[in-house]
């Protein structure tokens, strides 16, 4: 293979680094042993490089997977750019190095693309620790837009036939903007341990001809009030039918109406949500739910009577709970149903993924496919939007910048009222002709 992948699983990385100066490392990966003596017989020093690399991603990098596969997949893509197009080290990456390398993955050789996204770079031989590289892998994936695999599977399965040729393939601003970011922070860190004598990026990223300047006003994705009523509806019905539906139907009315981020409800390393993070406040003026949110910020976020009277009650009902939680309660939030423990975001999101399936058919069925085609491409990231939105017009900004855990009220009315856009708006409307 002319491109193999270097780097394991996510889980796999700490181990992989331990083995990499080891004899055992050949026998666990000869595929990859065999690929970095062919790397540097070329005097390329590989097994330094990937040892930089593995060190950034376990040791830099936070705990996220997310964070921690973009950077990966960006910092592995680069340094096999260096190696097999460059035949240089990544230590020796200059500006035209990196000019190079965004030419590259703004149009890469389609043999380069896959079709499908692969599962996995390295599966483990039978009975062994040997790791086998995955062939099918490729440093690029031509993947398909949610919005566009709803339509192919629920909305209109006649489109499922069309082929998605790989001059499809194209480089998004939001992706380019990423592997700018991606690959700063790595070469900032090379440069920081000095390893590297200075990181390229900036200077390149200021000339990139491919990089769209200036921010237009994109207001916050949202489900309109008919939708989200269906939405209630639909997520009722399902669970008064089948029971399993009443985690899907707490999910969805907990992000929406407590403005919730989905990762505020999953199992995390260094927390769980419980139910004891539900309590009454001290005043006596309703409950609140204690969460930990985005940089491991603190915060209180109300819960309404109704929430507490036809959701929190009915949902621990059916988990064979009292019908409200108790000081101290240990019972996570979003139990798995055949463990009982708390269930991580991949989960949660797959359970999101599932209500909003449930209701795009049920919008198919009601011969309603233009509003079933608004909400293809929806995230659990819509329902917090969607409560938000709607609550401008109940509580404050201020408050509603404190429920959403903002540090700055600035943010919020940027997000939600957009009073700039809104008036220049209103002025352009009325220019004549």
């Amino acid at each position: 293979m002319k491109y193999h992948p270097i780097t394991d699983t996510i889980d796999r990385l700490p181990q992989q680094l331990k083995l990499l100066d080891s004899a055992e490392f050949k026998h666990i990966y000869p595929s990859l042993d065999e690929y970095l003596n062919q790397i540097e017989s070329s005097g390329v020093n590989a097994r330094k490089d990937l040892k930089l690399l593995l060190r950034f991603l376990t040791n830099v990098i936070g705990n996220s997977i997310g964070t921690q596969t973009r950077f990966r997949n960006e910092a592995e893509r680069f340094m096999l750019f260096c190696w097999t197009e460059k035949n240089i080290s990544v230590l020796n990456a200059d500006v035209e190095v990196i000019r190079k390398y965004i030419d590259w993955i703004w149009s890469p050789p389609k043999s380069l693309i896959s079709d499908t996204t692969i599962a996995s770079r390295y599966k483990s031989k039978s009975k062994t620790e040997i790791r086998l590289v995955n062939k099918d892998w490729r440093p690029f994936v031509l993947r398909q837009s949610k919005a566009n695999r709803k339509t192919s599977e629920l909305i209109s399965p006649e489109r499922e036939s069309i082929s998605k040729p790989k001059q499809n393939y194209s480089l998004n601003q939001t992706s380019l903007q990423n592997s700018y970011a991606s690959l700063n922070i790595f070469l900032k860190e090379l440069t920081e341990s000095e390893h590297m004598l200075r990181n390229p990026i900036s200077l390149v990223k200021k000339s990139c001809k491919y990089l769209v300047k200036g921010k237009i006003y994109k207001p916050p994705h949202t489900l309109d009030d008919e939708t989200w009523q269906l939405f209630v509806d639909t997520l009722t019905e399902a669970a008064n039918e089948d029971p399993i539906y009443e985690r899907h139907r707490f999910l969805v009315l907990a992000l929406k109406v407590l403005f919730l981020r989905i990762s505020e409800l999953s199992k995390k390393d260094y927390y769980t949500p419980t139910f004891g993070h539900f309590r009454e406040d001290a005043s006596g003026e309703g409950w609140v739910l204690n969460v930990i949110g985005k940089g491991k910020k603190e915060r209180l976020v109300t819960v309404p009577d109704t929430f507490v009277d036809h959701v929190l009650i009915r949902y621990r009902v059916y988990l064979g709970l009292s019908p409200l939680p108790h000081v101290d309660e240990n019972t996570p939030i979003m139990p798995s149903s055949k463990s009982g423990q708390a269930l991580h975001q991949d989960s949660l999101n797959n359970m999101v993924e599932e209500a909003f399936d449930l209701v795009i058919k049920s919008l198919v069925a009601k011969d309603k496919k233009p509003q079933a085609h608004a909400i293809a491409g929806a995230s659990s990231h819509w329902l917090r939007h969607t409560g938000a939105t709607q609550a401008l017009d109940e509580i404050s900004e201020t408050m509603l910048a404190e429920e959403l855990g903002h540090a700055s009220v600035k943010t919020t009315v940027e997000i939600y009222v957009a009073p700039a856009h809104r008036d220049r708006i209103k002025s352009g409307v009325s220019r004549k002709l």
